[in-house]
């Protein structure tokens, strides 16, 4: 089997898995309890909340864990929208975000609240020009993801946090960092985001966990209402396993992130390199040389990507025509049209993921098979 399919989800470790079973048979307690069972519970959860907080050097009490990067996203752009909305209700974001901002989005819309896309450019990066042009005085809140799921381009958010704040500092600036974590270097320390969004499974962590950056001070409103749990801010019972599992996995990643990389840009450029070798008119690199190695976007022309991959798949090979949350749609991806590329290239589009433990070996066998499909099928 080749698993190119990494940001859809990755394999955990091993050793996640095993904790997490451990766990959950020998420390199944809820946390909330007053008794020493629940107490140890807690001890557990707050112990990964300070190994996970390390990874991003933030305080521990700025980490609120969530069901996973879906609820984190949609948690900072309504709760934040709703918290600070007698401030105003214009919000800026991007035409290429995931499913969950762009739903989120159209959400207050409907509840009307103002939303403005910024372009974007044919790699897929905005303008901070554009974005310092169109902050107003009731701009409440701005939402750029740090790396998109679908190219691999790498916004400046670095930079777009210090043009926010120094236009607005009472915007707050969400970053969708769930393509990010693990893969480049986050510094809370440096970034001017008040708030963002990271998911386990992306770095070889449990399904269903998440958590959600909230800079000290930054107001919000919570969505879920219960108990109280997490500080108030997210309610529900807390997945104690889970979250240690995401801390076992974050802090090897993060550990081996620099190795991992290395790697992963040898499979990257050994696809691409026997790609244009094998079919140099038949192909189009859609992802910007300078963004995240682990994700490749490759547009194929006169093959649609469904027949692509699947023909793929046949061999054992995996691969995404898209967004995992909305590859089974069967459409042109939006942020493929928000790139303006053009048929018969965007019908044809594949793509890429890798992590630390894809090979160059896989890499060739994939050109090779993809060279047979496209010998073989036609629109």
């Amino acid at each position: 089997m080749i698993y190119f399919d990494n940001s859809a989800t990755t394999r955990p470790y091993k050793e996640v898995v095993d904790l997490v079973a451990k766990l959950s048979w020998e420390e199944f307690g809820n946390p909330a309890s007053l008794h020493s069972f629940g107490i140890r519970a807690e001890r557990i959860l707050e112990q990964s909340r300070k190994q996970l907080a390390d990874t991003i050097k933030a305080d521990p009490e700025e980490i609120i864990f969530t069901s996973g990067g879906t609820e984190a996203i949609n948690f900072a752009i309504k709760g934040s929208a709703e918290a600070l909305k007698r401030s105003g209700k214009h919000i800026l974001s991007t035409p290429i975000e995931h499913p969950a901002a762009l739903e989120s989005l159209k959400v207050l819309e409907n509840m009307g609240y103002e939303v403005e896309m910024l372009s974007v450019d044919g790699k897929g990066f905005i303008d901070t020009g554009e974005l310092k042009k169109k902050l107003r005085k009731d701009t409440i809140l701005v939402n750029i993801m740090m790396v998109n799921n679908e190219t691999g381009v790498i916004q400046p958010v670095e930079e777009a946090g210090h043009i926010i704040k120094a236009g607005n500092p009472g915007t707050v600036f969400h970053v969708d960092a769930v393509q990010a974590y693990g893969k480049l270097p986050i510094d809370m320390r440096r970034l001017k985001a008040d708030i963002m969004s990271f998911s386990a499974h992306k770095i070889h962590g449990p399904r269903g966990v998440g958590m959600m950056y909230l800079r000290n001070g930054t107001k919000i409103r919570p969505i879920m209402s219960g108990g109280g749990q997490e500080k108030q801010y997210r309610s529900g019972t807390v997945n104690v396993p889970g979250i240690a599992g995401f801390a076992c996995a974050a802090v090897k990643k993060v550990g081996q992130m620099d190795q991992d990389n290395r790697n992963i840009i040898m499979v990257r450029e050994r696809l691409i390199s026997e790609l244009k070798k094998r079919m140099p008119d038949r192909i189009r690199i859609n992802s910007p040389e300078d963004g995240l190695p682990g994700i490749l976007s490759v547009s194929f022309s006169s093959v649609k990507s469904e027949v692509i991959l699947h023909a793929l798949e046949l061999s054992e090979i995996y691969v995404s025509s898209g967004s995992a949350c909305s590859a089974k749609k069967n459409s042109i991806s939006h942020v493929i049209k928000a790139m303006n590329i053009p048929a018969p290239w965007s019908d044809g589009t594949i793509r890429f993921s890798f992590c630390g433990e894809n090979t160059e070996e896989e890499a060739e066998t994939c050109a090779r098979v993809l060279e047979d499909i496209m010998n073989t099928f036609t629109l």
